[in-house]
This record gives structure tokens, sequence and C-alpha cells, in this order.
């Protein structure tokens, strides 16, 4: 009788730990989120400019836009900031505008205003700096976990077309892009 008790207790256990497996690698599979990607249309979502006016990304169509999530307590963006900084001559002869919008509420962690963070850090004015709102920085962030530092390139006609994260690294790879495509 001990014996079938213990077969029956081992039985569950491997069933159990089976049934486990299962869910965790087939049964629970994530079905795959839309991330946007190259060619897409931006989403037209409204953000608030350090101004306090509020604007949308379809304001922006008819030029090209070098749109850039960042968190400000984030220190690749900062380093980001200096490089955008040192390479703004570029931008301008593209006649790429550049908006660097804050993620909602700073991905749940405190820094600094945008605008402070854009002048401590990249000491300039050509570009624009505002806050995402929630379902701005879901529809341009990366799930399942957000990105501090993600851009997109976004065309005259509105749609994506580059999509990079850490501008400090990247930025070499996107003006090749930008010569590229002579925008």
């Amino acid at each position: 009788m001990k014996i079938k008790v213990k077969y029956v207790l081992y039985t569950v256990v491997i069933l159990i730990a089976l049934y486990l497996a299962l869910n965790f690698l087939f049964l629970n599979e994530q079905k795959p989120t839309k991330f946007l990607s190259v060619g897409d249309v931006a989403p037209n979502y409204a953000f608030q400019l350090s101004n306090g006016s509020i604007e949308n990304v379809d304001s922006y169509r008819g030029e090209p836009l070098l749109l850039w999530f960042v968190a400000t307590w984030c220190s690749s963006c900062a380093q980001g900031n200096s490089v955008l900084a040192n390479n703004l001559a570029f931008f301008k002869a593209h006649n790429v505008k550049i908006l660097e919008l804050e993620q909602y509420d700073d991905l749940g962690y405190s820094g600094m205003p945008i605008s402070q963070f854009i002048s401590e850090y990249g000491n300039n004015t050509y570009v624009q700096g505002g806050i995402a709102g929630y379902n701005m920085t879901l529809a341009y962030n990366t799930p399942p976990s957000l990105q501090l530092d993600i851009y997109y390139l976004i065309g005259p006609d509105g749609r994506v077309l580059y999509i990079g994260e850490g501008l400090a690294t990247g930025i070499n790879d996107l003006e090749n892009f930008i010569a590229k495509e002579a925008l």
C-alpha cells in the first residue's frame, strides 16, 4: 500500500512539472505585439512642448523629423544630447527637425525637466523638447520592456524611415542613412 501511494505522489509531481513546463514553453506564449516598423505611418499622438503648447506628430509632416524618446535620468540619453549637439550642423543641413520627448512619467523615476536636460547636456536651441503622454510612450516604445533611449526618423510623408536605440552610439549609422536617402 505504501508503495502505491509513493507512485501516485511521484506521478502527480511529474504531471505537475510536465504541465508547468508545457505551459511555460507553449501554452502561455504571448501573441506577437505589433511593433512600429520601418514603412509604418508614425502614430499621430499629441504631446506637450516645453513651452506648454500642445502639438502632434502630424504637425511635422512635410519635413523629416527625428523623434527621440528619452528618460531624463538616463546617462546614455544625456550622452546622446552631447553627441547630438556636436552633430547639429548635419541635421540642419538636411533640414531634419529634432524633437526630444521625455517618456511618460520619466518611466517611473524622477529626473530633471526636459528643457533643463536638453540645455544642460546638449546646450542647444535647435532641439525642441517636450513630454510624451502614456499612450504615446507605449505606441513608440518597445514592449515588453521600455527602452530608455529610442528614436525614429520619420519622413516628410509621415512614414517611419529608420528606428534606432542609443542615439550616442547610433548617430553615425543614422547620419549615413540620412545622407544616402538624400533627405
